[in-house]
């Protein structure tokens, strides 16, 4: 019996209404294997709306697939065909796939369509650039007109890019709180004391670090020091 590796992609937006949420991709993916073969394994990718966010859910579903030799299976191609690392990771996965709305599809279909989907990112990062380069030329010269006909915010009177709301107090408030949490975390309190300790004693901060992930202590994140967290704390010893 034929073995398939299911792989969907779903927003933290609500997407019922568009067709394209979780179930939807489940039953499309159901109906397209039916009595061909068996799902071993399901991989859902939940997407933020950063495109700053890599994907992990695609590679360990490759990596099953090749492992198992089993068939990758996606719902729509149709909406991930604009994803660049997604087509590049299905063409370089070197795997078989289908593609439930598109059974057709083959190694040069996704080969074209990654060509496609980076040339389109491409266009799109340098229309942003533009845009963005004519509203500084814009402040510049002192016309604060937007698009719209609207004019922009100032704050402190200044006009900056950006969401005015991220500017000024807001954003001053921001950053003094997550000093002060960082200031009065026990993490940090206690990494601290050894950390002025060692240096005084000539240990260089990644030797610190590695000292500290020795004995256990963490930062305040729950994660292993490294030389620059380190660093950052010893700075507090002065």
């Amino acid at each position: 019996m034929k073995q398939f590796v299911a792989y969907y992609r779903v927003s933290t937006q609500k997407q019922g209404k568009s067709g394209l949420g979780l179930q939807a991709q489940k039953n499309a993916v159901l109906h397209h294997t039916g009595s061909k073969g068996e799902i071993i394994g399901e991989f859902t990718e939940v997407e933020t709306g950063t495109r700053k966010k890599k994907r992990k859910e695609i590679y360990k579903a490759i990596d099953l697939a090749k492992k198992e030799k089993a068939t990758l299976v996606v719902a729509k191609l149709d909406r991930l065909s604009r994803d660049v690392e997604f087509t590049s990771a299905l063409f370089n996965g070197g795997i078989d796939f289908v593609c439930c709305d598109n059974p057709e599809a083959n190694k040069l279909t996704i080969q074209l369509l990654s060509v496609i989907a980076e040339h389109e990112a491409s266009v799109i990062s340098t229309r942003i650039k533009d845009a963005l380069r004519v509203k500084k030329e814009k402040i510049a010269r002192g016309d604060y007109t937007n698009k719209d006909g609207s004019q922009m915010k100032m704050v402190n009177g200044k006009v900056r890019l950006g969401n005015p709301n991220g500017f000024g107090e807001y954003q001053k408030l921001g950053v003094e709180k997550i000093k002060e949490n960082a200031r009065n975390n026990k993490a940090n309190i206690q990494a601290k004391d050894i950390i002025c300790s060692a240096r005084k004693e000539g240990l260089t901060y990644q030797q610190i670090a590695d000292k500290l992930n020795k004995l256990q202590y963490t930062t305040r994140t729950g994660k292993q020091f490294h030389a620059t967290q380190v660093q950052r704390l010893h700075k507090r010893c002065i």
